[in-house]
């Protein structure tokens, strides 16, 4: 009998050089789609940004313009034509920042509405996912938050995102077009930047063990995250693709851990008390803090079939273990 060959789905990823492209560019490749990925000028100058994907290189498709620029995007789109569009590309800083809060609104809101007009205009059946932050709840006096949960953002970043999902909830609207977004909490992992707090924490754990380091400067240490790990972050994408249809989801542990947590098992795993380590420094607690964002993933558990299935303690070991591995390859 003459097997008919079919035709590989093809998935764009943007912000594929970060934590979660590279996660999702290998989950992709594993189930047989052809894989692009969009990079901006300066990671294309700069091939130490693009560590995530070394192992990715002969089997990925990367391609440089800005999501920014409309005219690029409409282009794009309408010659690639993918199936399905993943919308990771963001700017978003540890802190709760101020400085630039039109320049953040405007790189974490304008390019999901071009994408989405890109879709529209080209006429294609491609499916948008969009990754959206809990920062989009806000201050909020409800805990755990779920997708029917009141939005009330007081940072740029999160206010950018709030107003993406309503592009989003109105272009399913008004053109039927298959877009949706996963309100992301945090979600960590060995490829996180060391800007954030658990890689910072995991990594410094890793150096005072070797020597390299005596002491670590934090600074709320009762701070509460719902934390996970990118890996598994990353299916929930996928699966909101493939529902039958859009929907948005809410997407984390729903379980609440303090800094402390994260101290106590990340000095733990290589067997040291962090209390003989960290001190705090006032230039370390944000203006703004939020203590009650926490995921209520019923929706994603019921509709997907989806949790995380690795759980705090084994994300954080994973990252010491991993740091340990290669600070010791570095001086070897």
């Amino acid at each position: 009998m003459q097997m008919i060959n079919q035709k590989k789905k093809l998935a764009l990823i943007t912000g594929i050089a970060g934590q979660d492209g590279s996660y999702l560019a290998e989950f992709l490749l594993g189930k047989n789609y052809e894989v692009h990925g969009v990079i901006t000028n300066y990671q294309n100058q700069d091939e130490t940004r693009l560590w995530r994907l070394k192992d990715l290189s002969a089997d990925i498709k990367l391609h440089m313009f800005d999501v920014l620029n409309p005219q690029q995007v409409e282009s794009f789109i309408a010659k690639l034509r993918p199936s399905e569009i993943y919308h990771l590309a963001s700017n978003v800083e540890p802190r709760v920042i101020f400085e630039d809060e039109i320049n953040t609104f405007n790189i974490n809101f304008t390019g999901t509405v071009n994408l989405l007009r890109a879709i529209h205009k080209a006429q294609t059946n491609s499916r948008l996912y969009c990754a959206g932050s809990s920062l989009m709840f806000g201050k909020t006096l409800e805990s755990p938050q779920n997708e029917d949960s009141r939005m009330s953002p007081t940072t740029p970043y999160g206010i950018a995102k709030v107003a993406a999902l309503n592009f989003i909830q109105m272009y399913r609207e008004a053109y039927g077009i298959f877009a949706c977004m996963g309100i992301l909490f945090n979600h960590e992992s060995p490829r996180r930047d060391e800007r954030f707090l658990p890689r910072k924490i995991t990594k410094a754990a890793a150096n005072i063990k070797l020597g390299n380091q005596k002491t670590l400067e934090l600074g709320d240490l009762d701070m509460q995250r719902d934390w996970s790990f990118a890996g598994d972050v990353i299916e929930s994408m996928w699966l909101m693709l493939q529902a039958e249809q859009p929907r948005d989801y809410v997407i984390g542990s729903g379980i609440l851990h303090s800094i402390k947590d994260l101290l106590s098992i990340a000095f733990g795993a290589v067997g040291l008390d962090w209390r003989n380590y960290v001190t705090v420094n006032d230039k370390f607690f944000r203006k703004i803090e939020y203590g009650n964002l926490c995921a209520d993933i019923k929706r994603a558990n019921t509709e997907l079939n989806w949790r995380p299935k690795l759980n705090f303690e084994q994300l954080i070991m994973k990252m010491v273990e991993a740091d340990m591995k290669l600070l010791e390859n570095k001086h070897d």
